[in-house]
């Protein structure tokens, strides 16, 4: 009986080692190397601005890994500006989700609907969250980050704008 159970406890383990591997590459992302770093910064900033169409905002804004479709439902603000494009407020917090939305559509294994226009969101956010020093200095400005019209259209890269980084307190 001593023997038997080994064999099942062995049988077992590889059955679980075998199922998590394809969990993890069926849903797996090829994320950068920097994400932990991006998302660990945007996490610190009390707010961040962000300047796009309504329907870009939209369409990247959702991601529909694990069948349920995650979003930020409820940004800390949204209000349209007279050019057709729209101010979303993001706190940090959100920002990692939506930095992770945009990972996961641009990056993931599989083909997302969106993916070049979250390609390029991504490439626009990332260089304004890269450059944020940590912990930001009381009252500094909001990030902005203006993403144009012609993304995802093979027109001219989109802008990307921020407010001076505080020095480090390092």
């Amino acid at each position: 009986m001593v023997g038997n159970s080994k064999a099942i406890r062995r049988m077992l383990t590889v059955m679980l080692a075998v199922g998590a591997l394809t969990l993890t590459a069926s849903c797996g992302t090829d994320s950068p190397k920097e994400q932990p770093e991006r998302e660990r910064k945007a996490a610190t900033v009390p707010v961040f601005k962000l300047h796009m169409t309504s329907d870009l905002w939209t369409r990247t804004n959702h991601d529909k890994s694990y069948g349920s479709g995650r979003k930020i439902d409820k940004p800390k603000n949204l209000a349209e500006e007279p050019n057709g494009m729209v101010t979303v407020e993001l706190t940090g917090p959100q920002m990692v989700d939506y930095l992770q939305i945009l990972d996961y559509n641009a990056h993931t294994g599989g083909v997302a609907p969106e993916r070049a226009l979250a390609t390029a969101v991504y490439d626009a956010v990332t260089p304004v969250v890269d450059r944020i020093e940590t912990p930001p200095a009381p009252g500094a400005p909001a990030p902005e980050i203006t993403i144009t019209a012609a993304v995802g259209s093979g027109t001219p890269p989109p802008s990307a704008t921020a407010a001076p980084a505080a020095p480090s307190g390092r």
